[in-house]
């Protein structure tokens, strides 16, 4: 007779009970181990770990009180159960008549510590089909630590059920049973995937814990969720969450606005608990190695990621790290940096979870905080990145403190509105703008990258962004650990914000009654003079008219009954000038219509370019002194926000549901402005964006790149770049090594007016020696590539001080070179410019293919298509046939391809990833055109940069963009 076949999801839990025997030595408990059958603790069990590691307790309770001991402890055990979670019961341990017994030992700091042998006998074990109340309920495994029970987990084989059959399977029990309150972990998990809970009772307490969208196996012949019986489920695991991971946060009484909230427990997410432990484990091997902590690591964690409790998590285990077999601390001093909302709020409120670290952080509210906590050794210290420089100097310039073993952890670099880096981090010499200046200030994180490379020692520095810049991979290397924005969305986490973008096109025609002369207007990057345009355009008081009302009744119709009806928007105005018209225009509208709601306009003070009046973010909102706007815009009475320049990274209001784009956005930063959507709040499922700057393939595009990832690779330094730009420099005859010295002597000691004179007679000498106008562009190019160069390569080189000096004067003084006056000129010419006509027209919805699923295909996998050959000359044809392009842009177009067919790192990576279309067509095409568009900038082709048939999608530089990697798959086969 054939042998019965044993069902799957049996096969499946057999699979892993063999696995926790085999691998990781758990014993396996019969039902009737299970002695306290209200409890479910296996008593016996406890009671052998009590008498291996506690003899000398038992006996003291048992000679000093008269009494049967074992029942004495067992008695105060379920009376404790009765008020207190046994996961801090076993962290705190169980008082008995004034004596305390340990349920179990967590991990020694050293295989030689006394703790060491009683951490050996802490008993694992675990029943399979255990049955709880009647014989009719069973759970299919229930793991315990020393007889009593800390994960519960229920299995499906997907063949039949999945992960959502297992939730259920917990939440429709009869939670009144012990077993569904003592464990601390309850895991449903398929074949394919796992979720998880400290409280089983409801679906939505469940989360996904997966090691990313898709689970593979580590190993062949395992599951693709190997990870959660080989990692989760293993001893060291499991004890490291019950002595570090688990946070209790306390019930909290109604409130306010906050409603009342009973006690819970926090397990970290898959992710969290991965950088924490990755991050504690390298820099302990480097410090093995090497002696220092000098390491830098990037997290790119998506919004959603739970970063916040991340970084607290970071901060107490690298306070909690010591040397291998001492009691002396890895990190003497932990800083977590941040914004100043976010150290008012998120940071506050999640470091009071951690009520170890209470007598150890010091967060800097108040100027003199930070000081006195750096004199007391604060273990940690919470404050704003605005104080990153002043710290790094203090360390660097005290005596005691440049001994210390110093981390900083750096939340979201780009948070910090407006270059509020603070004077320390910002360039120190920089050129005043016009009243309304709306050129844009560096990138903060490229400015905490600069300070982190002025000062780099033996200091450890964790980087936390979403959407890292260049400048931040090519300092910190390729992500360290990543948990990207497809994830989150999948999780549920945030929502899709780029599913769609409906579309308007703004069209205008322009008149100017002054045109120079043909000689004259080359002088003019095309750049320019399309953006100062364009800025005119958007300004247009009727332009602006006509776009105000469609967005209100885009809101109206669209936005507005999103979340219930409490849905808010974002208009993001391109300039303060427009903001303000925007902000005053749809206040009268507002008023019009009797709308029960207002707007508000968020933007930093400046000056009215026409009027000369100081126009203040207070005044304007009739704000309170002190009342912060974002404050104000969390009422449900104001529903509409324009900001200018502002709001656009970093602030989080789960209310936001439309945003209306006036200012085109790109790359990094589009993602970073679409992204303050994309918070979760309840009821909301939806979001709207317009976009009237016919930009939105682009932004989608953009998405699509960073979604996975980011998608910039680090460059490899060579120190030689620096040296060879610095000798180009000194051999054009322009300037000398004796120049530098003496101009920032002269900054350093003399007066602002003598520095100026000494400009003015560098600018002169450049002028005679460069006389052609080509010339002079390209050695200033030449000046700013050496700058660039120097501030990164300080990173990993160290160089005669004579190059830094000469790194600090170029800085300085070739923003001067060429002078402004051709500026103000065209500045004329634009202001004379007026908008003749103007209207903007609906282009429909253009879509991303839809929401980013939990499981997707298979796809990137296989051996790609065939390779097609492909000639330059072919693909200039191709080109002239689609676009009008010139003779010397053809010279160009085939002289860029060629530099970039010739690249040797392209070809390493196109033949490394050939099998993967998705990435070379997507991220790594995208990766290839902005090294096609720096070639041009490096050539000083301008105005190929700033046509739309060169940048947009499906445009030439695209088209160059895949005929490089097609030329290298092609090479590959």
């Amino acid at each position: 007779m054939a042998k019965k076949k044993k069902p799957p999801e049996l096969t499946f839990q057999q699979h892993i009970a063999d696995f926790l025997v085999r691998e990781h030595g758990y014993a396996v408990l019969d039902q009737s181990d299970i002695t306290d059958t209200e409890h479910c603790i296996a008593e016996a069990e406890l009671w052998a770990f009590l008498e291996a590691t506690q003899a000398d307790q038992i006996k003291k309770l048992a000679d000093d009180y008269g009494t049967d001991a074992r029942e004495a402890i067992f008695k105060a055990l379920r009376k404790e159960l009765e008020h207190t979670p046994l996961w801090m019961l076993f962290r705190h341990g169980l008082k008995v008549r004034g004596l305390e017994f340990h349920l179990y030992y967590p991990k020694p700091r050293s295989a030689a510590s006394a703790a060491a042998d009683k951490f050996a006998k802490n008993r694992f074990s675990f029943r399979p089909h255990c049955y709880f109340g009647d014989a009719n309920h069973e759970i299919d495994f229930v793991l315990y630590l020393n007889g009593l029970p800390i994960v519960a987990l229920e299995l499906k084989h997907e063949l039949n059920e999945n992960v959502h059959d297992a939730v259920a399977q917990f939440t429709k029990r009869d939670h009144r049973h012990r077993i569904f309150r003592h464990p601390f972990l309850y895991l449903a998990a398929d074949t394919s995937d796992v979720m998880a809970a400290t409280d089983p009772r409801q679906e939505g307490n469940f989360r996904w814990h997966n090691r990313g969208l898709t689970n593979a196996p580590m190993n062949a012949q395992e599951y693709p969720v190997e990870f959660l019986y080989r990692e989760v489920l293993s001893p060291g695991q499991l004890l490291e969450a019950l002595s570090f991971f688990l946070l209790r946060v306390p019930e909290r009484e109604a409130e306010d606005d906050k409603p009342a909230r009973p006690a819970f427990t926090i397990f970290p997410r898959y992710h969290q608990s991965r950088l924490v432990r990755r991050v504690a484990e390298d820099i302990s091997a480097h410090f093995a190695a090497t002696g220092d902590i000098g390491k830098k690591y990037l997290a790119e964690h998506s919004a959603g990621s739970g970063k916040t409790l991340s970084i607290c998590w970071l901060a107490d285990r690298l306070h909690s790290l010591f040397q291998p077999g001492t009691n002396e601390k890895l990190v003497d001093i932990t800083f977590i940096l941040t914004d100043r909302k976010s150290l008012d709020t998120n940071i506050r409120e999640d470091m009071d979870k951690f009520a170890q670290l209470k007598a150890v952080v010091g967060i800097a509210r108040k100027s003199d905080d930070l000081p006195r906590f750096l004199r007391e050794r604060k273990s940690i210290i919470v404050t704003t990145q605005q104080k990153f420089a002043w710290v790094l100097d203090e360390i660097r310039n005290n005596p005691v403190l440049k001994t210390l073993r110093v981390a900083f952890l750096i939340d979201e670099a780009h948070r910090s509105q407006e270059g509020q880096m603070g004077a320390a981090i910002r360039l120190p010499f920089r050129t005043p703008g016009e009243p309304d200046s709306e050129a844009p200030e560096e990138d903060p994180e490229e400015q905490i990258a600069r300070v982190i490379r002025e000062h780099d020692g033996n200091q450890l520095f964790v980087a936390f962004t979403a959407t890292p810049a260049p400048a931040t991979v090519s300092m910190f290397g390729q992500p360290f650990d990543s948990y990207t924005e497809a994830e989150a969305i999948a999780e549920g986490y945030i929502v899709d914000v780029a599913a769609g973008i409906i579309s308007y096109k703004t069209l205008y025609h322009l008149h100017c009654p002054m045109v120079p002369p043909p000689d004259e207007e080359r002088l003019y990057p095309k750049g320019v003079v399309s953006k100062a345009l364009q800025n005119l355009a958007f300004q247009d008081d009727g332009l602006i008219q006509y776009k105000a009302e469609v967005m209100l009744r885009v809101f109206e119709k669209e936005v507005a009954p999103l979340i219930g009806g409490r849905a808010k928007a974002m208009i993001v105005a391109s300039s303060r000038v427009a903001g303000l018209r925007y902000f005053t225009i749809i206040k009268e509208k507002l008023k019009e219509r009797g709308a029960g709601y207002q707007v508000l306009f968020a933007f930093s003070d400046f000056v009215h370019p026409e009027t000369n009046a100081a126009i203040s973010e207070h005044a304007v909102n009739g704000l309170q002194t002190g009342e912060l706007i974002e404050d104000r815009f969390e009422g449900d009475d104001y529903r509409l926000m324009v900001v200018a320049s502002k709001f656009q990274t970093g602030f989080d209001q789960p209310l936001l549901a439309g945003m209306f784009l006036d200012k085109p956005v790109l790359g990094r930063n589009a993602v970073q402005t679409l992204s303050r959507l994309n918070r979760c709040h309840p009821g909301k499922r939806d979001v709207v964006v317009v976009d009237f700057t016919n930009n939105a393939k682009q932004i989608l595009t953009a998405f699509a790149t960073y979604r996975v990832g980011t998608p910039f690779e680090p460059q490899e330094p060579d120190q030689d770049t620096c040296l060879a730009l610095h000798a180009e420099i000194l051999a054009a005859g322009v300037f000398t090594q004796q120049d530098a010295g003496d101009l920032l002597s002269l900054i350093e000691h003399g007066t602002d007016a003598r520095v100026q004179f000494q400009v003015n007679a560098l600018r002169t000498r450049f002028q005679a020696r460069l006389a052609d106008w080509e010339g002079r562009k390209a050695f200033v190019a030449l000046l700013a590539r050496f700058v660039r160069s120097f501030h990164f390569l300080t990173c990993f080189f160290t160089y005669p001080a004579a190059i830094g000096e000469f790194a600090t004067f170029a800085e300085y003084v070739g923003p001067q070179l060429v002078k402004a006056g051709s500026v103000s000129e065209l500045m004329q010419q634009v202001r004379a410019t007026v908008v003749t006509k103007a209207a903007v027209q609906f282009q429909g919805v253009t879509t991303s293919g839809g929401r980013v699923r939990l499981k997707p295909g298979k796809g990137a996998g296989g051996a790609g298509p065939a390779p097609v050959k492909v000639s330059v000359q072919d693909v200039i044809a191709q080109i002239r046939a689609t676009f009008d392009i010139t003779d010397e842009e053809a010279l160009y177009i085939r002289q860029v391809t060629e530099e970039k067919i010739a690249d040797p790192v392209i070809r390493t990576t196109v033949q490394a990833h050939r099998g993967n279309v998705i990435y070379l067509e997507g991220a790594y095409r995208g990766q290839v055109n902005g090294e096609i568009q720096s070639a041009y900038n490096a050539h000083g082709r301008y105005e190929e940069l700033t046509d739309h048939k060169y940048t947009d999608t499906g445009g030439i530089f695209d088209i160059m963009a895949v005929t490089v990697i097609q030329a290298h798959l092609s090479l590959a086969a």
